[in-house]
């Protein structure tokens, strides 16, 4: 099924703010099966959908997550200004405890749950494990930790979740010690990190790449080997993908 083979990367970031409630029930709308997302922690280590240390793009506000309590950031607006003006400027930033209420009413869906290195520093790996599992223990099955700290990564193994992807840092790194230990259901790889040539199939895993930005580019790497690919408009895409053969 074409579904499952695209990822709403940031939910619908195309026509709506990245990494908000809205963009991601839109992204589901418009059919998506997996969507992915960024996790920091505010500064009372509640984990919210945001990509950017810095709230200058996202919030048109010169300040930092971290530096901001979650009462406080969920009141400050997550609408891309410098992108979409002010038509969203009523959209606030999304807790990950909101995120899994929308999943609980959409079970077909999945959502891979980026982990972000910045706000694992300042947390650290067990203590933003254990609140993160905690909110998503209801939708757990629904949901694949993915981070580029291999350190998070393997913590994770660890203790034991089920669904766990890596996000490869370079190409040489799919042959690392790491993914043949931890055999993670997913590899994340950058289009542009991809040698010109490189066989996609001989990774083991689940091979997602990203971003994807029109569908011509989807199908060359469906037929160079890759199962999913990212792509910041769910919506064109599918239609776009749905009546062609590849």
């Amino acid at each position: 099924m074409l579904a499952d083979r695209l990822v709403a990367h940031r939910g619908y970031p195309k026509h709506y703010p990245e990494n908000t409630l809205l963009g991601m029930t839109a992204a589901i709308e418009a059919g998506a099966h997996f969507i992915e997302t960024d996790i920091l922690f505010s500064a009372d280590q509640q984990p919210v959908l945001y990509h950017d240390n810095l709230m200058t793009r996202i919030s048109g506000e010169e300040n930092a997550i971290h530096l901001l309590t979650l009462d406080e950031l969920i009141n400050r607006p997550a609408h891309e200004p410098a992108r979409l003006g002010n038509q969203f400027v009523g959209q606030t930033i999304t807790r990950l405890h909101d995120l899994a209420t929308l999943l609980a009413q959409h079970p077909q869906v999945t959502a891979f749950i980026e982990m972000k290195r910045s706000g694992l520093h300042i947390v650290g790996l067990e203590a933003a494990y254990d609140i993160v599992t905690r909110i998503l223990a209801p939708v757990r099955g629904q949901c694949v930790l993915i981070s580029f700290s291999d350190e998070f990564i393997d913590y994770a193994h660890q203790q034991g979740f089920p669904r766990l992807g890596l996000v490869l840092k370079d190409w040489e790194e799919r042959q690392g010690e790491l993914i043949r230990n931890l055999q993670p259901e997913f590899v994340f790889c950058d289009a542009e990190k991809v040698p010109e040539g490189a066989a996609l199939d001989e990774i083991p895993a689940t091979c997602v790449i990203y971003e994807v930005e029109d569908p011509d580019q989807a199908i060359d790497w469906f037929n160079r080997g890759a199962d999913m690919v990212e792509t910041f408009d769910i919506g064109g895409m599918l239609e776009n993908l749905a009546h062609r053969a590849f």
